[in-house]
């Protein structure tokens, strides 16, 4: 194809949205694309996992050094991951005809304040329509960056997140090392994710001890580290579970858990995607999730690969919860709805996009010109 792509991220921490980005550049490389990260801090784990291929260039924290490199390379395409703004003042400033793609991840107006996203969409409004195209991870994003208006119609698609990977596959086979887990251990529920407003894991407790009467065998873990950690510890404590709860922490291989886990719970207000569900449903395991903006209900398929809860309602979590522990789903079929969200898939989708975007350039140029394609 001759193309070249450069993705645009803050650094390779251990992320959703890093994770996504760098499965879909190794991906490329491996299918002979000319791929690099622009980071403008050469860290985190994720480096550790970048294919031989695929260059990484430090900015050393630079947006000079970002415009630097991009006069000096011949890009045809910049995928900013958290730094759109960035990238595309670097294409007005530079006046350059490389394509930059956005990728929003999140619902625009849920993850951020009011007075924030006001201020953001001010901003976005007078850099989006510098875009060639903006990449959407789930079907309720996109309507709502339609609705928005910040970008024209025709320029926002769905392409959902690279979940299953052979190295996913790989993972969930590996050892785990927890009392909770092993012969005649007790069923273990499940949660992932940073510990923050969003995920709202005060909900999943709360539902969790209100089920316990009814249940008293399941244990509740929850892998992820954040600022509520000492609010989520004093839930704990409050409900009486400390001998049946816990939160170890950040882990690096949660999919070990989740293949091992009884149920996997998300009580997110929000999600943009969900990548945790899509890894839950590879590993097999049976999933609860809030029906929430947007994402996880278009992985379960609205309730046929996994059950349905109302957002922020504790009864019907625990209800949700009581349901699936009673009658969990059959794990093969959870494998197979995974299958969809597959790297092989995205990153088909992504070479499409940019076959379209280079013939249509093609074709501008050749009408400005007065030539024929």
């Amino acid at each position: 194809m001759g193309y070249k792509a450069a993705f645009l991220l803050r650094d390779l921490g251990e992320g959703g949205a890093e994770h996504s980005a760098l499965r879909l550049a190794n991906g490329l490389a491996r299918d002979g694309l000319d791929v690099a990260l622009f980071v403008f801090k050469r860290r985190g784990p994720l480096l550790a996992e970048v294919y031989p291929k695929v260059e990484v260039v430090d900015l050393k924290g630079s947006f000079l050094g970002l415009l630097r490199r991009l006069r000096s390379s011949r890009i045809d395409f910049l995928l900013p991951v958290y730094t759109s703004m960035r990238a595309l003042l670097a294409k007005r400033l530079l006046r350059s005809d490389f394509h930059v793609i956005l990728s929003q991840r999140n619902m625009f107006t849920l993850d951020r304040g009011p007075l924030q996203t006001r201020l953001r969409f001010l901003r976005c409004r007078l850099l989006y329509p510098l875009a060639s195209a903006c990449v959407c991870i789930s079907r309720g994003v996109a309507e709502e960056m339609k609705a928005l208006g910040l970008v024209e119609p025709e320029k926002i698609r769905v392409i959902y997140n690279p979940v299953l990977t052979d190295d996913l596959l790989a993972r969930m086979e590996a050892p785990l090392d927890h009392p909770w887990f092993g012969e005649g251990s007790p069923p273990v529920v499940l949660g992932v994710g940073r510990l923050g407003y969003q995920k709202n894991f005060a909900m999943l407790i709360r539902a969790f001890a209100s089920l316990a009467p009814r249940r008293p065998e399941p244990r509740l873990l929850i892998l992820g580290e954040g600022r509520e950690r000492a609010m989520l510890e004093g839930l704990i404590r409050e409900k009486n579970l400390t001998d049946r709860a816990a939160l170890p922490g950040y882990v690096p291989n949660p999919c070990s858990y989740m293949k091992r886990a009884a149920l996997f719970v998300l009580t997110s207000r929000f999600e943009g995607f969900g990548n945790v569900v899509a890894e839950a449903l590879a590993c097999g395991c049976t999933v609860v999730s809030t029906d929430c903006r947007s994402g996880p209900a278009e992985i379960l398929e609205n309730g046929r690969y996994g059950y349905l809860a109302k957002t922020d309602d504790e009864a019907d979590v625990a209800r949700a919860m009581e349901e699936a522990l009673q009658h969990p789903l059959p794990a093969e079929e959870l494998k197979k709805r995974a299958a969809f969200f597959s790297e092989r898939r995205a990153v088909e989708e992504y070479e499409r996009l940019f076959g379209e975007l280079n013939s249509k350039k093609s074709a501008d140029c050749a009408k400005n010109t007065g030539l024929t394609v």
